[in-house]
């Protein structure tokens, strides 16, 4: 609450470089309901790929891993977790997929995110639903294998009553409407990661929680595009962010603009992504084979069959695969590596 309490947000005064991100954004998201009526089967097979890479992202993230093949099963529901990380990934994808398909119902409140946070260990042995027992703290560890405290969060004793506040004051701001709710979202989201107000899981929380707050705001892309895996593409940024604006934050002097330059330049480059993949499908004339050329033909750099697979999902992977030995043979891209997630790189 140190962030949107009132006297923070009375005084609030935004560079030019987080106006330009609002209006950037608020301009995406004048478009939502252009692209809704575009080519249903894009969008579904985008949500399908969205939900799996935000489950695989935010719990990758915090060093929980399965395999592919399982991750995939798991997701589908066709086997039970076999181990702790899969147990947390099964509790991801069931609170995702109820902040998705419910989120209008979803209240902003401290016994919600309790009963969230309960979801998201319901196959765990941990103990979901309760807030930390004992103080926390979060470290930094050196090149040389050190480690030091880089911010201490609230005191356990306190805990419960800043989310309450938290809570109480986000809700009251979202419904005067004087504050851009992005604003807010960020704000809340920064003093939730700054609070750290359960033993474990605060990191996939406050994605999950990002995404109720994005849609409870109109804001929708996360259902297409997976915010989370923008987060981990941008791990190092998103710490630093963190870390530069939790400076002083216990004190209520603490830099705000750092952390929602972030927050807001991942919902810009989510919209964007979005924009690009169903303009590719709105754009593009031909066959599923076409629209894989203009994707590769979109990308600076090297690429991976994967990340072409990604902004073409609702194409088959033979095809994939027909295109790029159509254009190896041309000579117009070739091979760096190999294996499955070989690198590839066009040619002059």
């Amino acid at each position: 609450m140190k962030s949107i309490e009132n006297n923070k947000l009375q005084n609030i005064a935004l560079p030019m470089n987080i106006v330009r991100l609002l209006t950037s954004i608020n301009e995406y998201k004048g478009k939502q309901e252009l692209y809704n009526q575009q080519s249903p089967q894009m969008l579904n097979t985008l949500k399908e790929v969205s939900i799996i890479q935000s489950t695989e992202s935010s719990n990758r993230i915090e060093g929980i891993y399965t395999s592919s093949k399982r991750l995939s099963e798991i997701m589908s529901n066709k086997v039970e977790p076999k181990d702790r990380s899969e147990s947390e990934i099964a509790g991801y994808r069931d609170v995702l997929n109820t902040i998705h398909s419910a989120y209008d119902a979803i209240p902003i409140s401290s016994s919600v995110i309790l009963q969230l946070h309960r979801d998201l260990y319901k196959f765990s042995p941990s103990n979901g639903g309760k807030y930390k027992s004992s103080n926390n703290i979060i470290e930094e560890t050196l090149p040389n294998g050190s480690k030091f405290v880089r911010f201490e969060p609230v005191d356990v004793f306190y805990t419960s009553g800043y989310m309450e506040e938290l809570c109480k004051f986000y809700n009251y701001e979202i419904s005067k409407e004087n504050v851009e709710p992005l604003i807010l979202i960020g704000l809340f989201i920064l003093d939730f990661l700054c609070i750290h107000p359960f033993n474990d899981g605060n990191g996939r929380m406050s994605r999950l929680l990002t995404l109720l707050l994005l849609y409870r705001s109109g804001y929708e892309v996360g259902r297409f595009i997976s915010i989370e895996k923008i987060i981990e593409d941008s791990k190092e940024t998103y710490y630093e962010a963190l870390n530069k604006s939790s400076m002083l934050w216990h004190d209520g002097q603490h830099n705000i603009n750092i952390w929602l330059e972030y927050f807001l330049g991942t919902i810009l480059r989510a919209y964007k992504e979005f924009e690009d993949r169903v303009g590719i499908v709105i754009n593009t004339k031909g066959s599923k084979s076409d629209r894989v050329e203009k994707a590769i033909e979109g990308v600076l750099g090297y690429f991976t069959k994967e990340k072409i697979r990604t902004i073409c999902p609702d194409v088959a992977e033979s095809t994939v695969n027909r295109v790029f030995d159509k254009l190896k043979k041309e000579g117009k891209i070739e091979v760096v590596g190999k294996g499955r997630n070989a690198k590839w790189k066009k040619l002059k």
